[in-house]
């Protein structure tokens, strides 16, 4: 079992971080079981039954799983995180406090996608120097942004404008912060959609990392899912997995 505040880094400044959680893989079992009256039989046949309300979609036991994270990620990450709307948390406010000079920085640039106008693809094929000149640039050119829309921001803020509307300025790619709780059925959904290769790599990377910690506290479910769950959980892909 993992500690409170286990975390996963996500580079260049973000995290998923454990918080605590509440029930078990047990716990699911003895939900399920409570209708008749019954509790934990014992590894195999918890196990069995486990498998049995998975597969056969029976959603509501694994409710009674939660976990709770705390998630530092760009701004455009949290806007296609919160479009689940399964999720219950407080997100820092740039009301209260001055926004960090945090961005994101991609530690590789990708192409648009062609056929798919919300995808994106690895570099066109370049030989190594022309490639590196090519991130540099791009990366230039970001650096630059983020720096110009800072400045703008504190200058703003010496101008007496209030926090709420000084961060007009700033973009998407700024850091933001979030506590938040989901429970475990909704979780493997989200963790359906936002693993799939469609989704954007940056919401693959912080779902990676919400998977990881939450093996560690529901090890069997989370083997069904990584074994039946594009299938059973949302009935096959599909819906919104990564409109944003």
């Amino acid at each position: 079992m993992i500690e409170k505040g286990f975390t996963i880094d996500l580079p260049p400044h973000g995290y998923v971080r454990y918080i605590d959680h509440m029930g078990d893989d047990t716990r699911i079992v003895e939900a399920a079981r409570v209708s008749y009256g019954a509790g934990s039989k014992g590894e195999e046949a918890d196990k069995k039954l486990l498998k049995y309300l998975f597969t056969h979609r029976h959603t509501s036991p694994f409710e009674q799983g939660i976990v709770a994270f705390n998630i530092k990620m760009p701004v455009f990450v949290m806007r296609q995180l919160v479009r689940h709307r399964t999720f219950r948390l407080n997100e820092f406010s740039g009301r209260y406090s001055e926004m960090p000079d945090q961005f994101y920085v991609p530690e590789v640039w990708r192409i648009q996608n062609t056929k798919n106008k919300q995808g994106s693809l690895p570099p066109r094929v370049m030989d190594s120097h022309e490639m590196a000149e090519w991130q540099e640039l791009c990366t230039k050119v970001l650096e630059d942004s983020y720096a110009d829309a800072y400045d703008a921001y504190n200058s703003l803020l010496k101008y007496g404008v209030a926090k709420e509307m000084a961060r007009f300025v700033l973009p998407v790619g700024i850091y933001t912060e979030i506590y938040m709780n989901v429970d475990l059925h909704n979780l493997m959904h989200f963790f359906n959609l936002r693993t799939d290769s469609h989704a954007q790599k940056e919401i693959r990377d912080v779902a990676w990392a919400m998977v990881q910690i939450t093996e560690n506290l529901f090890p069997w479910s989370i083997d069904l899912w990584s074994r039946y769950g594009m299938a059973v959980v949302s009935g096959g892909k599909g819906g919104d997995a990564a409109q944003t």
